[in-house]
């Protein structure tokens, strides 16, 4: 059975810089059919996550403020850079880490992914999904 990080986690990582606008860190989320990214900063340090949450949370309440839509600009809402938005600081994992103790920090933080660091280098993402796959794998070969 797999029992660390590194045996599941995704290591071609899709990630986004910290000035980059909102809008166009959500296109690349839609473009690779994923929900969460790792942000970088100019030195190529993992400072936060952005997520889908984290660009609906730019969104109006639509039942507390239906009288302010009509008026919402797009444009201002998703023009910002990501790093306005994201979550922070990051919660990280290394490539050691035993799949129990990730599955433990995405139960008491409610997050659905955490970029796996090794020498404060990002080497690879995992995702709930990763988890459940590998929990998959080990239900079909017992």
């Amino acid at each position: 059975m797999k029992t660390k990080v590194k045996e599941v986690m995704t290591t071609s990582v899709i990630t986004a810089q910290e000035n980059e606008s909102i809008r166009t860190v959500t296109l690349r989320l839609r473009k690779h059919g994923i929900t969460g990214l790792p942000v970088l900063n100019s030195a190529g340090e993992v400072v936060g996550v952005f997520s889908e949450s984290d660009m609906m949370s730019r969104l109006p309440d639509i039942l507390n403020d239906a009288d302010k839509i009509p008026l919402i600009d797009v444009q201002e809402l998703t023009d910002p850079p990501v790093k306005e938005v994201m979550g922070t600081p990051p919660i990280t994992v290394g490539p050691d880490y035993k799949l129990v103790e990730v599955a433990k920090i995405f139960l008491e933080k409610y997050i659905h992914r955490i970029p796996v660091l090794k020498d404060r280098e990002l080497v690879g993402i995992i995702s709930l999904g990763d988890l459940l796959k590998a929990l998959v794998e080990y239900g079909e070969e017992s």
